[in-house]
């Protein structure tokens, strides 16, 4: 394999503090979007988030060539596991979702020629979109560009906004609830997957992805970008443009969160590109 271009930025500018991130080796590509902490709790100075995304890719560098999708994402929850009953935090994690150290994740697995997701990061192969976004995202999106609207209906300025984002404020309960439902046995269509080291991952909740095997490129990225491109300058492009015309991110992309201000874009993001 050859990476052909990457790229990773935090969304404040401080790279201490990204909560996504990449490997490549011989045997695999992969991403890891570490989630946004909305508890406030840090372990040891960092986020939840960030934990988890430290402890993936270092997981998923040292998994063996052969293995499968299943075995590779219940290995690296299981690092995560080992970390919460190291610390002493298992069953506050257990009892508190918003406390866990959650991450998504998409790997290429070289020997098998197969993508692997659980969670919402994002592929292209040869220009072809893959995603899975959870429901319950593209429900508490829309309600917040539904408050927003209210809001500048009553005066309130998108200005405002940027300095301080009631309408995020006001869908934080919903998100920290939908984690009640983050790896439960419950089904519904609200029920999603993502690491996070206290349940083992049912292999139907696992995308995998046969690729064909004339794939010439694939693009691997968080969800920190709106959708991809071809190239990072696109698709670095195209998120500028929604930064500039649609900062909060409520009306071109709508996004459970918006651009702070002072930050450099709505989330962390990462791209890796790279040719068999």
């Amino acid at each position: 394999m050859q990476v052909i271009e990457q790229f990773i930025q935090a969304k404040n500018g401080d790279m201490t503090t990204c909560e996504d991130g990449y490997i490549y080796n011989e045997n695999f590509v992969a991403v890891v979007d570490g989630a946004t902490n909305k508890s406030g709790i840090l372990y040891d100075q960092e986020s939840p988030g960030r934990i988890a995304m430290t402890l993936a890719t270092k997981a998923i560098e040292q998994l063996e060539p052969t293995i499968n999708a299943h075995a590779a994402f219940n290995h690296v929850n299981q690092v995560l596991h080992n970390y919460y009953t190291k610390r002493g935090i298992f069953k506050a994690v257990t009892e508190n979702p918003p406390l866990r150290c959650t991450a998504s994740c998409v790997i290429y697995s070289a020997f098998r020629h197969e993508l692997w997701f659980l969670g919402d990061c994002m592929a292209l192969v040869d220009n072809q979109s893959v995603q899975f976004q959870k429901e319950a995202d593209s429900v508490l999106s829309n309600l917040r560009a539904l408050l927003i609207h209210v809001a500048i209906s009553q005066g309130t300025t998108v200005n405002e906004l940027l300095e301080h984002d009631t309408c995020r404020e006001q869908i934080i309960p919903f998100l920290n609830q939908q984690a009640t439902l983050q790896n439960s046995t419950y089904e519904s269509d609200f029920t999603y997957y993502a690491l996070d080291g206290i349940t083992s991952i049912p292999e139907n909740h696992i995308h995998v992805a046969p690729l064909p095997s004339n794939t010439k490129e694939i693009v691997l990225s968080s969800d920190g970008y709106p959708s991809l491109k071809p190239t990072l300058q696109a698709t670095e492009d195209h998120l500028a443009y929604i930064l500039q015309e649609d900062p909060l991110c409520y009306t071109l992309y709508r996004s459970t969160k918006g651009l702070v201000q002072g930050n450099l874009s709505y989330d962390d993001r990462v791209y890796v590109r790279f040719t068999r």
